[in-house]
């Protein structure tokens, strides 16, 4: 009674109250509806994706999807991507039980440019126009209650990130080849390229043990689960570049 006895001081009627709240509940669930359904392509794309286990979707709350193609191998995959201003992509492929990618990768990549407004070294700030990323579902640091909370309703902007310790391999602008750093507590960044690289393609071999422990000082406690490819142009960039990403899982 105290609740409703207050709206009615301020000359607002109960039903108004409960109905403005239901409208921001529907809003919300409208804008986390917008961001995590994958979105739809235009294209075979998807389709390609999605017979050989990857979704496709578009991070983020206001960017489209690029023009884009996938090629899938018996050992690997292939994309090649036209970013535009405001266009970005996700791949994800899942593994369950034991059955992750291997022990280790070999990443082609590359970019006609870099994301000339990112900040590399800041959380929600680093745009890479192209990076793969390995998560570590079942591995996490004990991190205080008020971060999590604030990790989620950051999610609702940025899009959501998967659960688990996150290695990621990426071209970045103002970070030099050779960096490594953490972007946040869970997720490190190793810079393949940088802005003297753009243009050429650069071919690695990651071992995913050797980088955790190198990150994190200590073995993983699970596999590889999922893997993430990522390709990215904020609005704010000017021009439109291409980029490219080869994966080639090793035999195990």
């Amino acid at each position: 009674m105290r609740g409703i006895g207050r709206f009615v001081c301020r000359g607002v009627a109960p039903g108004r109250a409960f109905a403005r709240r239901a409208g921001r509940l529907a809003l919300a669930i409208v804008l986390l509806g917008a961001i995590c359904v994958p979105a739809a392509a235009a294209d075979n794309t998807a389709s390609v994706l999605e017979a050989a286990g990857w979704s496709e979707s578009s991070p983020g709350l206001l960017a489209s999807l690029p023009n884009r193609t996938a090629e899938i191998g018996a050992s690997g995959i292939v994309g090649q991507f036209v970013l535009a201003p405001g266009t970005a992509l996700l791949w994800e492929r899942r593994w369950k039980g034991g059955s992750g990618p291997g022990p280790a990768l070999e990443i082609e990549m590359s970019s006609e440019g870099t994301n000339v407004s990112s900040k590399d070294y800041r959380e929600h700030g680093a745009s890479f126009p192209v990076s793969v990323t390995a998560v570590f579902g079942r591995d996490s640091l004990d991190l205080p209650v008020r971060t999590r909370i604030l990790d989620f309703f950051a999610a609702f902007w940025y899009g959501f990130r998967p659960g688990g310790i996150r290695l990621t391999y990426a071209i970045g602008h103002i970070a030099p080849a050779g960096s490594m750093y953490r972007l946040s507590d869970e997720e490190t960044v190793f810079v393949l390229g940088g802005d003297e690289e753009k243009g050429k393609t650069i071919t690695v071999r990651r071992d995913f043990a050797a980088d955790f422990r190198a990150a994190y000082g200590r073995d993983a406690r699970g596999p590889v689960t999922r893997l993430l490819v990522r390709a990215e142009r904020p609005s704010r960039e000017t021009g439109t570049i291409k980029a490219r990403v080869r994966l080639v899982f090793p035999a195990k």
